[in-house]
């Protein structure tokens, strides 16, 4: 199995370990109002902005998205710096981002599919997966990504 698959699999399943605990999607009421926009925009920024830091091994790009110093922030960091290390680039073919939802404490989540083909010694392997963004506030009128966890189609 190469190293990718590895990678990226370890990847996703820490981060689906770390978002277990959380919301009860039965809780969830779906955003209709003007956030739905800004966090379509959000999201969507965000993921340009992590296949460019992926391709430069610029790390810092990513802060103004992130909780910094959480378990997923760290993951990513070394998803970022191990990837870019190894030569690996990556580029964004589609990003679709289906719905947003809300919870009762005001944590938004993104549900999402994104097409990537990744390039790592030579070869290039095309990747698509559904996703969910957990959103919290960071600050006004601003959003941080607490974890992006893989969802089963």
């Amino acid at each position: 199995m190469n190293k990718y698959w590895i990678r990226t699999s370890m990847v996703f399943l820490i981060l689906s370990i770390l978002a277990a605990c959380g919301s009860d999607d039965t809780n969830l009421t779906l955003v209709t109002d003007e956030r739905e926009d800004l966090v379509r925009e959000f999201v969507t920024e965000y993921k340009e902005t992590m296949v460019e830091a992926y391709n430069t091994g610029n790390f810092n790009e990513l802060e103004p998205f992130l909780i910094t110093n959480n378990s997923f922030y760290h993951s990513l960091r070394r998803y970022v710096s191990d990837s870019h290390s190894e030569g690996n680039t990556k580029e964004l073919l589609d990003f679709q981002v289906h719905q947003v939802f809300e919870d009762p404490e005001g944590d938004l989540y993104v549900d999402a599919t994104e097409r990537v083909e990744v390039i790592e010694h030579g070869q290039a392997i095309e990747v698509e997966r559904d996703v969910r963004f957990e959103l919290t506030k960071g600050g006004a009128d601003s959003f941080r990504i607490v974890t992006i966890r893989h969802v089963k189609s």
